[in-house]
């Protein structure tokens, strides 16, 4: 006998019709799941929520305010992926990338999944289950968690989605216990980028349950926030590193209890490290390492030998590319170790808050690394004519270019600079031409530990800055209050940072920037704000002697006629005389 598949009746709930076509209707089974009246020809108007036989999830869902968990991205296309936040401290290295907050709900953007999505067609609800995806995948962790709790569908699907997920960003506050963290990791086992910000001390135990739950991990993150250490050792990280065989890049705070380290991967190719202290051994077996950065704290008491890493760096890493290194104990004897390294593909050098890096430093840099891509010496003791050896052999690759709390540099050397480098992009000159009896230096020297008081510029307080260049994009002079006068002209210049350019007169200040897109000048005089405001905000280019059109006599051409020669301007010629108002921001608080 042929059996067709039974039709739900239209006062039938949407959940129960979509059990019945997937498991078939039993006999006998008449009534109304609501009520318990006959079916036919019944309209039920009781709430369908008491008919809903699902079972609940039992473990319940953690407060908003016991976890809070933020998402940054979950696709499986790595061009969809937005980046993850980087270190506080690498200016250097990422002084391009767009850093910005985590959204404080959370938030799983699948826009580009491209996966199949294996869901029934007919899920529970009053829409379809690509609707469902896309609802439940805005909701944060915690409001997953309680959408699980719903009915079976719901729970199904977002099981999908966390099995989805390939990138993952987690705040972990101090209360958070590490079963719940293992949980929440074990929901992913796709996971390959995984970014944590700590509220709670990190141990050797959070590094295992990484490795456990993470088996494919390729990228971790780990930032300290508030009062929370970071007590994991040099022993206990290099043996995670050396389990871990598809990790690819790690970056991690608080690094102040290592003690020593000994790396060996054969996959690692990105190694950030901050707040380092004292080392007595540092070893790398990472043939592939690409880049590396050492943020060492600024104690007086550091004892690490930095020449030895350095030498160690050039023997195993021939492959490095990017080096970030930022201690009080660079010296010349540093750089030279770093020069006799021969590293071929180096583009990035930045040796930061070095004061004992001299032009003689730059020498032994540009004689061994003629390809660099990006210089900072930040911190350093180089002079006008360090600037001029760099501008010698780097004129034709050099794109950035950041020269902050460098006392003997004076504008002289910028405006070289700027105008023998023409592929530069960006410049930092932060701190260089101060006015010693200005307070700024103090003011602006306790978060850098390495402001001090050019001794011998005191003749040349007060100074004028002018740069034309045509592809400048970013400029940087905060806190430059031995400056008086600043010219530019830079078609490209997209952001200028003027914090604390006390000394900056109105009268003297003129931008010809016309794609200017934001402005600091927090410190600065009211009126120096409100003449910023003025040039930046109104197109003047705009404002140019429009002739009017006019043939010649065989009316073979037209040619502009000035208005004495011609009628009376149209309307419209009025309107294209008027200045256009651009959108620039100017950030004075």
């Amino acid at each position: 006998m042929y059996h067709h598949q039974p039709q739900p009746h239209p006062a039938t709930p949407i959940s129960d019709a979509a059990c019945l076509i997937k498991r078939g209707k039993k006999r006998g089974n008449y009534s109304c799941g609501r009520c318990g009246l006959p079916k036919k020809g019944h309209n039920c108007n009781l709430p369908k929520d008491i008919g809903d036989n699902s079972t609940p999830v039992s473990t319940p869902a953690p407060a908003a305010d016991d976890y809070i968990i933020s998402i940054s991205s979950v696709s499986v296309s790595e061009s969809a992926a937005r980046p993850l936040p980087p270190l506080g401290s690498r200016r250097a290295l990422s002084f391009d990338d767009d850093i910005s907050e985590a959204d404080s709900r959370g938030e799983l953007d699948l826009e580009c999944y491209e996966g199949e999505l294996d869901i029934d067609p007919d899920m529970p609800g009053k829409f379809p289950a690509s609707c469902l995806w896309e609802v439940l995948r805005r909701l944060p962790p915690v409001g997953l968690l309680s959408a699980a709790m719903v009915c079976k569908g719901w729970r199904e699907t977002t099981k999908k989605l966390w099995r989805a997920a390939e990138q993952l960003q987690l705040r972990v506050p101090a209360k958070a216990q590490i079963g719940f963290f293992g949980s929440m990791l074990q929901k992913c086992p796709g996971l390959i980028k995984l970014s944590l910000t700590m509220e709670s001390d990190v141990d050797a135990t959070m590094l295992a349950c990484i490795a456990f739950s993470c088996p494919n991990l390729q990228s971790l993150e780990i930032f300290i926030s508030g009062t929370s250490v970071n007590r994991i050792t040099g022993d206990e990280l290099s043996r995670f590193i050396s389990e871990k065989r598809c990790l690819t890049s790690l970056k991690m705070e608080g690094c102040c209890n290592l003690g020593s380290l000994i790396f060996s991967s054969t996959s690692l190719s990105t190694l950030w490290l901050s707040d380092l202290h004292s080392l007595s051994k540092m070893v790398f077996n990472c043939p592939h390492l690409k880049e590396v950065s050492l943020d060492f704290s600024r104690q007086e008491n550091d004892r690490t030998d930095l020449t030895t890493i350095v030498n160690g760096l050039g023997i195993s890493c021939p492959k490095l590319q990017n080096i970030h290194i930022a201690s009080v104990r660079l010296s010349h004897a540093v750089v030279l170790a770093l020069t006799a390294s021969n590293l071929r593909g180096l583009r990035m050098l930045s040796l930061v808050l070095g004061s004992e890096i001299t032009d003689a430093s730059v020498a032994a840099i540009a004689s061994s690394y003629s390809n660099l891509e990006l210089l900072d010496l930040s911190g350093s003791s180089i002079s006008d004519s360090g600037i001029g050896m760099i501008c010698n052999v780097f004129p034709e690759t050099l794109l950035k270019l950041l020269l902050a709390l460098c006392p003997n540099i004076t504008s002289s050397g910028i405006q070289f600079a700027a105008a023998q480098l023409p592929r530069l992009e960006l410049m930092d000159c932060g701190m260089t031409i101060c006015d010693p009896n200005s307070g700024i230096s103090n003011e602006e020297g306790k978060d850098s530990d390495l402001q001090r008081t050019p001794n011998s510029k005191l003749h040349l307080i007060y100074q004028k800055l002018i740069i034309k260049h045509s592809r400048l994009k970013k400029l940087s002079l905060w806190g430059c209050s031995g400056l008086d006068a600043l010219y530019l002209n830079c078609p490209q210049l997209v952001d200028l940072n003027i914090n604390s350019c006390r000394n900056l007169q109105s009268e003297r200040l003129l931008l010809q920037c016309p794609n200017l897109e934001s402005v600091h000048a927090s410190g600065c005089q009211d009126m120096m704000v409100k003449t910023i405001q003025n040039q930046v905000c109104y197109d003047f280019s705009a404002v140019e002697n429009h002739f009017p059109y006019k043939r010649l006599p065989d009316g073979s051409k037209r040619v502009r006629v000035p208005y004495l020669f011609s009628p009376q301007p149209c309307d419209e010629e009025k309107k294209c005389s008027r200045a256009r108002k651009r959108h620039c921001a100017v950030i004075s608080t």
